[in-house]
Order: C-alpha cells, then sequence, then structure tokens
C-alpha cells in the first residue's frame, strides 16, 4: 500500500523537541526497560519463596528439638 499525504508515517523522532514530548518519549523508554525486567523479577520471587518453604519450618523444627532438649 502506497503512502499518500493522508498517511504518512511519524516516528517519535519526528515529534516536535518540546518538554512534554522529552517526558513522554522518557516516560516510554523507561516503562519498556521497567516491562523488561519482570520476568527476571518473577523467577527471583519464585526462587525465593522456594528456599523461605524449604527454610522456614526446618528452621522452626531445629529451635523445637534445642527447646525439646534444654527443658
Amino acid at each position: 500500500m502506497p503512502l499518500t499525504d493522508d498517511h504518512q508515517l511519524v516516528s517519535w523522532d519526528d515529534r516536535p523537541a518540546t518538554l512534554a514530548g522529552h517526558g513522554l518519549a522518557s516516560l516510554v523508554h523507561h516503562g519498556e526497560r521497567i516491562l523488561a525486567e519482570v520476568p527476571a523479577t518473577l523467577r527471583r520471587l519464585r526462587t525465593l519463596m522456594l528456599v523461605l518453604t524449604i527454610a522456614v519450618p526446618a528452621f522452626l523444627a531445629g529451635l523445637l528439638v534445642v527447646l525439646w532438649r534444654l527443658a
């Protein structure tokens, strides 16, 4: 489909250099960077939850054994 005067492609670089334009471009850029970090953060949270579900009950069981021996 050929481009006519009614349908022109406009990129972010073609917009006027205004404070609002710069703010919008910055918001889009940082928003994309934050969204790119979501999968890695979810993997870290999953690992943390796995470690906590094993370590906390083991610690409490060990504490119970120590207290039982001291009593």
